[in-house]
């Protein structure tokens, strides 16, 4: 369940991907917590980046996202606001341009 903040700010996703596999998807989350410096984190959101992309914190996560479970990640700026990943399995149907049944000839008949 998520709530929304109390100063009504909406956040806005700034980074939409769609991937093959949850190892890429969590991969790509891994990858930008590394570089997490730019974000302006405190010391100890940086230690818990670094944990989660480095240590196995993101394990869990890869093994939810298989089961058809959400998963995500949130750090704390210095300045209060928040930076999230989520990540969660996209169900799809397949739509085939080849058709599995073949069409049955159409009978005309005369009068």
């Amino acid at each position: 369940m998520r709530y929304g903040p109390a100063t009504c700010f909406v956040p806005e996703p700034i980074d939409l991907r769609i991937m093959a596999t949850p190892q890429e998807a969590i991969r790509a989350i891994r990858v930008q917590l590394r570089a997490n410096r730019l974000f302006g984190l405190t010391p100890h959101e940086l230690a818990r980046a670094l944990h989660w992309s480095d240590k196995g914190g993101w394990v869990q996560a890869l093994g939810a996202l298989p089961r058809g479970r959400p998963c995500g990640f949130t750090l704390i700026l210095r300045g209060g606001r928040h930076i999230e990943w989520h990540v969660r399995p996209l169900t799809y149907v397949s739509l085939d341009a080849h058709s599995h049944h073949t069409p049955h000839p159409v009978v005309q008949t005369s009068a």
